[in-house]
């Protein structure tokens, strides 16, 4: 093999090694692009939401789950549609009020109560005015805690709710 013949094998495997570190180093570059983008955008699933009609919200020990408020008319009984789960260790009177009413419910340790399906407790309130479309103001309390929501106003023409509503 001649000296040139050396040369050229030489120059061929420098090439070869250097555009294999190229596209080594290249890869690794798009691949650090593509995984910053998880450093700096958001990750919606670390906040995850409940999709639902309702609103939720939390006192104390206390998480509402999808509160609505049901009615036909207006002017007539309207009824509240919420799950109270007890995330505590002791028993917790929620009272609930709205402009038209008050009612109380009493929440059991790691215990869940449906308010306004069959077979759940009903929470009733007569004469709120607030029609189908609008919000409503229903204020949750237990005895250290008070929460406010901005409930929806529902009537029976979605399916879910057509057998709850008083």
């Amino acid at each position: 093999m001649t000296a040139l013949e050396r040369s050229t094998r030489r120059t061929t495997r420098r090439t070869v090694a250097r555009r294999r570190a190229a596209a080594a180093i290249v890869g690794v570059a798009i691949l650090g692009l593509l995984a910053g983008c998880d450093l700096i955008a958001p990750q919606d699933t670390k906040y995850i939401q409940e999709t639902a009609d309702g609103v939720n919200g939390d006192i104390g020990a206390i998480f509402i789950g999808n509160a609505v408020l049901l009615t036909s008319d207006p002017s007539g009984t309207t009824g509240l549609v919420a799950t109270l789960v007890n995330q505590g260790e002791s028993k917790e009177d929620v009272r609930i009020s709205t402009d038209s009413g008050t009612e109380t419910v009493t929440v059991k340790p790691a215990e869940s109560v449906q308010l306004g399906t069959s077979g759940g407790q009903s929470v009733t309130f007569e004469g709120l005015g607030a029609k189908p479309g609008s919000l409503a103001f229903v204020t949750f309390e237990t005895s250290t805690v008070r929460e406010t929501l901005n409930v929806p106003v529902l009537d029976g023409s979605l399916p879910q709710y057509q057998d709850l509503v008083p």
